[in-house]
């Protein structure tokens, strides 16, 4: 949809490198160059500041670049829809681990029912689904953890609390309130680096002036299902989605913490590329999540 010199830009803004640009476009270095300073001219903006060296790319050439991957992105999916209709059935989007339990089978619910006949969930982490919506290979995502909302479209589906958990026989089950110096004497369960709940646990901790290194010992695990099976086994303190362990907390396998301070209510929101051609389908099924 936009020139050719655009498409140089974008080769360049990633590879930061002349000659590797001409090698994936198959054209000569000076070629590039050209291109780049005929854009600079044309645009009255410096995109690119090269010291031998090194090239990088300025702040205006980097907004521009994210520009061009969403317009290209969009045009791929434009184009895809008007030569094949019935693709328009398809959808592929990407969830966080913590959504994968409760959120993105609701999300399939409702896209079955409208007849889509290829339906691809990727359960990863927040920044691998971000990125996977830039390039362009999930249409959207269901994160939970923090994101340039500036940079994306979204949608906030619902807001979900985040609460710390125990077993039901944990000794801080028993007590009628808990601080956060009383959880620092017991291991600590928390996930994988990248994940949108460890962040917001470090931000909860971090605000009430507690560092993970006060824990007697930190569990990372990347997996709910075994999280609840070592909470249910007295193993420790979690922080997960009160949905997540909902059908465990109604059979009194665990409990809730009463913590004084520290507990929130999280937005958990359907995120896709700003400006997307398809925003409206995906409002819509957002609008839907919320009534459910």
């Amino acid at each position: 949809m936009l020139d050719h010199r655009y498409q140089t830009f974008l080769v360049l803004a990633t590879t930061k490198s002349y000659t590797q640009t001409a090698q994936q476009l198959y054209i000569s270095q000076p070629a590039v160059s050209q291109q780049i300073k005929s854009l600079e001219a044309e645009l009255d903006l410096e995109l690119v500041h090269y010291e031998r060296p090194k090239l990088t790319i300025t702040p205006a050439g980097q907004e521009l670049a994210a520009f061009i991957q969403r317009v290209q992105v969009q045009a791929d999916k434009m184009v895809t829809t008007l030569q094949h209709p019935q693709k328009t059935r398809q959808v592929t989007f990407s969830t966080t681990l913590s959504l994968s339990e409760f959120l993105a089978p609701q999300l399939i619910t409702l896209l079955q029912q409208h007849e889509y006949h290829d339906i691809n969930c990727q359960v990863t982490n927040t920044q691998a689904a971000l990125r996977a919506i830039e390039a362009g290979t999930s249409d959207f995502a269901l994160i939970e953890g923090n994101f340039d909302k500036q940079q994306y479209g979204y949608e906030i589906v619902r807001q979900e609390p985040f609460v710390g958990v125990v077993a039901a026989d944990h000794p801080l089950a028993q007590q009628a309130a808990v601080s956060w110096a009383d959880l620092t004497a017991y291991p600590l369960i928390i996930r994988e680096g990248g994940s949108g709940s460890r962040e917001i646990l470090e931000n909860l901790a971090r605000a009430a002036n507690v560092t993970f290194a006060e824990f007697p010992q930190l569990i990372t695990v990347n997996n709910l299902s075994a999280i609840r099976e070592i909470l249910r086994r007295g193993g420790g303190v979690s922080f997960v989605y009160r949905s997540v362990v909902a059908d465990a907390l109604q059979a009194g396998e665990l409990k809730v913490l009463p913590l004084q301070a520290g507990q929130l209510r999280h937005d958990l929101d359907l995120v896709y590329s700003r400006d997307s051609y398809f925003a409206t389908a995906y409002q819509e099924w957002a609008q839907a999540l919320r009534k459910l």
